[in-house]
């Protein structure tokens, strides 16, 4: 009986330990899984796509003025074999406090026992992709960022974030190129007009209809269509029916990511906030106009791509002179061999439009080329897909720090987590204990955090007319909380400025 009882008893406790251990193992799955967390999904920054041939490599030009070159045989599969065919890039920047915020990446950095938090220059997140599995980068023929920045801090030191171990890594550093537009070359000539026409849709029955007046210099690709109307698109889940009753102050449509495919954003002020919604619409006509339409289409269809031809062709050596003397910096003076090659970067775009047949939108290429005027961009190369960082690690500000309590504008107390202090003009997102804040000396700062899943915010003026001084023991801070509405990126981007 004695060794029966014993056996039983041995059994338990095996049953505990393994117990122990699987709670261990989860821990730690859990925590890997959360290292990179963005605290408000629906904010964080989104991702730009696009297609590269692996074989023979492509350069993509990013709306902010980077510039990503891969070339020929860039990536190979988790066993070292080269890819073929089109590779997904994913790409993204992170260029203020906010950003940083948003994208849940961790800003500070250990060094020998010493807590820095990092002042970037530019980050950037991107990933690579073929049907659907992940790809890596070809150590000998590794892509090349070219990433526009303002600061040209030659203190700044390149870092990768290797999420298995969970750090910073140090990568050296990246190197200034100064690009200018002294020279004032010639814009580059878009007479002729190739946007691409939109097919004509038909009217679903089950789907509200929205009334947007179409703008005749935005949307050209609509406006051969009699009788057009825009109907919620059949992927949008969103739509609230109390919406259509509210007397809406500002109406705006714009492009979506699909061709066919429109945002309409409806606004309206209350008091000192603004309140708006959008809806993703699709163009539509009635059976009676949708014959007509498709006539008008096909007409417009085969003009567009004798147009398109026209314009790849006239574009090709407009563009290049205009590019060439566009990019001026010292070290083409020097005869620098690797700046020698960004200068070709931009240049070879040009031999890229011969080899791509899609639709060149005029606005998107004058953005592009006016974000790279006078701009200044950090050049390394990449031997990892994943999240780099131009950065400066800095020590915390000189600060002191006082109990704290959040409450609302009438005094209720709130619960607000994930708190951080943004330095004005340095670039510096600072952690810190939610019950516990951190008041940088003489410089201005705000404090945000998340409130019940919202964005929270104190502004610079808000807190300074707090006069919180180093004799200040406990002090409430009366916080903003955005709305289930504004709980969005482009909103939340615009606190910032206030």
């Amino acid at each position: 009986m004695k060794r029966r009882n014993a056996t039983i008893a041995l059994v338990i406790i095996l049953i505990v330990i393994l117990m122990i251990a699987k709670c261990n193992c989860y821990n730690k799955t859990a925590t890997a899984v959360r290292f990179v967390n963005p605290p408000i999904p629906s904010g964080d920054i989104p991702f730009s796509d696009y297609a590269v041939d692996a074989s023979k490599g492509d350069t993509i030009m990013y709306a902010s003025g980077t510039v990503l070159l891969f070339p020929p045989n860039s990536f190979v599969d988790k066993n070292g074999k080269l890819i073929e065919g089109k590779v997904e890039i994913k790409y993204r920047e992170f260029s203020n406090p906010i950003d940083f915020y948003l994208s849940g990446i961790p800003m500070d950095y250990d060094s020998a026992g010493v807590h820095y938090n990092f002042q970037s220059a530019g980050m950037c997140d991107i990933q690579a992709f073929k049907d659907g599995q992940p790809v890596f980068v070809n150590k000998k023929s590794k892509p090349e960022i070219n990433i526009a920045t303002v600061n040209t801090d030659l203190a700044q030191n390149l870092y990768y974030l290797d999420t298995v171990t969970q750090q910073w890594v140090n990568q050296g550093k990246s190197e200034i190129i100064k690009v200018s537009n002294s020279s004032k070359p010639a814009p580059i000539q878009m007479a002729i007009n190739i946007s691409q026409p939109v097919k004509p849709e038909k009217m679903s029955d089950d789907l509200p209809i929205i009334k947007v007046t179409v703008d005749s210099a935005s949307f050209k690709e609509l406006l051969s269509y009699n009788n057009l109307q825009f109907q919620l698109d059949k992927q949008e889940t969103r739509f609230n029916p109390k919406d259509s009753y509210v007397d809406w102050e500002d109406i705006k449509l714009k492009k979506g990511d699909k061709s066919g495919l429109y945002t309409v954003k409806f606004s309206k002020r209350f008091g000192d906030k603004i309140k708006s919604v959008e809806y993703k619409v699709r163009p539509v006509l009635s059976d009676k106009d949708y014959g007509n339409a498709m006539l008008v289409y096909d007409k417009k269809m085969a003009q567009y791509k004798k147009n398109l031809e026209a314009r790849l062709l006239a574009d090709k050596g407009s563009k290049h002179a205009y590019i060439k003397d566009s990019i001026n910096n010292s070290k083409i003076d020097q005869a620098n061999e690797k700046t020698a090659r960004v200068n070709k970067i931009i240049e070879a775009k040009n031999a890229i439009i011969d080899a791509q047949n899609k639709n060149i939108e005029q606005e998107n290429e004058r953005v592009i080329i006016e974000n790279m005027r006078n701009r200044t961009v950090r050049n390394f190369q990449i031997n990892g897909f994943g999240v780099w960082n131009c950065d400066r690690p800095l020590p915390f500000p000189n600060s002191f720090s006082v109990q704290s309590e959040y409450v609302d504008f009438n005094g209720k107390e709130i619960k607000v987590h994930v708190t951080n202090v943004v330095v004005k003009g340095q670039g510096l997102l600072i952690p810190m204990s939610t019950s516990l804040a951190k008041i940088p000396k003489n410089t201005e700062s705000m404090i945000i955090g998340i409130s019940e899943g919202r964005f929270a915010y104190i502004t610079y003026n808000e807190l300074k007319s707090l006069n919180i001084t180093e004799d200040t023991k406990n002090q409430k801070f009366p916080m903003h909380i955005v709305s289930k509405e504004n709980n969005n990126y482009d909103f939340i981007q615009s606190v910032l400025q206030l």
